[in-house]
């Protein structure tokens, strides 16, 4: 019904081991190919390497039997290797899931098929608005899309907490997270309800492949979120990716951190809408693209009011301007395609 997801970490705690002198001779950038002599399902992994027997600790998944390429970091004190590949991929189906979600034609006025008023609710208080600025769009939008459900969950179960308080954690948490209450409500439906069986779980299964994409191209800084928007009686979803440009490699980098977003919805009335922006501290920049000139002019003729709104929130626009973009620039899986084609960060720290 549901596929797994694995949510980990490419930090890893390095513990005092076997005599370095076992070692291969490792040389900072070489490559090198390994097989797993034993699955990773406790944190540690068996490889051979070079024709000797290592362990590693590492939070993701490996299988025996298979065969990875990983690329020397850091050969001295540790040593950390980086996995090249085979890296975790989205497939076809899992692409199509995700592109569907944010077609068009694929609007959805019942997303439970069930009628769930908790998840309707949800909807509508993340749904993007436009009569004024909501501040807590973004967090509310990380917290209860589903996409944090399991962090969530292991904070409640690793709390100092009695059964009771337990519990009522999980209650409240699966009430206030689109997951939660999908996963809350499968329970719920009977074996003849298929059809809305089928509607849940697709919709389940979305979201997770979402968890996939964003897990796969976390150490990189960047996220990808759908949102909801409510119009004309229905439900349907834009995409917001943010690149923070990855964890700082000293302390107090963060504030100097350029930080891009972009910005893609299907409009009703003016069809595909892109936005691009780089914020600096205070200083912005940024390009809307629409595949209609028509469309483009009308939007153009407003930004001078969109400065001005920017300049009384103290931010310093360097430029803001509207283009013309070939339709493939504004496609459902445009963005999509900007993590699933990014660098694999994965690293694995071999204990010693």
């Amino acid at each position: 019904m549901i596929s797994g997801i694995h949510i980990s970490t490419s930090e890893m705690v390095i513990q005092p081991g076997a005599d370095k002198k076992k070692l291969p001779n490792f040389i900072k950038g070489q490559t090198l190919l390994a097989t797993v002599l034993s699955g990773s399902s406790k944190g540690k992994a068996q490889l051979l390497v070079n024709g000797q027997k290592l362990m590693a600790k590492t939070p993701m998944l490996l299988t025996a039997g298979q065969q990875v390429e990983l690329k020397v970091l850091q050969e001295k004190d540790s040593v950390i290797l980086k996995l090249i590949g085979p890296v975790q991929k989205v497939t076809t189906g899992q692409m199509s899931s995700l592109v569907g979600l944010f077609s068009k034609n694929g609007s959805i006025s019942d997303i439970s098929g069930s009628k769930i008023k908790s998840v309707e609710s949800l909807l509508h208080e993340l749904a993007l608005k436009s009569d004024k600025a909501d501040e807590a769009f973004l967090p509310k939008l990380i917290q209860k899309s589903g996409l944090a459900l399991e962090n969530k969950l292991a904070q409640i179960l690793t709390d100092k907490q009695t059964l009771p308080e337990i519990k009522a954690s999980l209650d409240n948490l699966l009430k206030q997270d689109i997951k939660g209450n999908f996963l809350k409500e499968m329970m719920e439906i009977g074996s003849g309800r298929t059809d809305a069986v089928k509607t849940v779980s697709g919709f389940l299964e979305t979201i997770e492949n979402f968890q996939l994409l964003n897990h796969n191209s976390s150490e990189s800084g960047r996220i990808l979120l759908p949102f909801p928007v409510f119009s004309q009686g229905a439900f349907q979803f834009g995409q917001l990716l943010i690149d923070t440009g990855g964890k700082p490699k000293k302390d107090g980098e963060d504030a100097d951190k350029l930080i891009r977003v972009s910005f893609l919805l299907n409009m009703t009335n003016l069809g595909p809408l892109r936005a691009d922006f780089s914020v600096l501290k205070k200083d912005i920049t940024g390009q809307f693209l629409f595949e209609d000139d028509d469309t483009c002019e009308y939007v153009r003729s407003m930004l001078g009011d969109l400065k001005a709104r920017l300049a009384g929130l103290e931010y310093h626009v360097h430029k803001l301007e509207c283009k013309t973009v070939k339709k493939e620039a504004l496609q459902e899986s445009s963005l999509i395609e900007t993590l699933v084609k990014s660098e694999d960060d994965q690293v694995l720290n071999i204990v010693i």
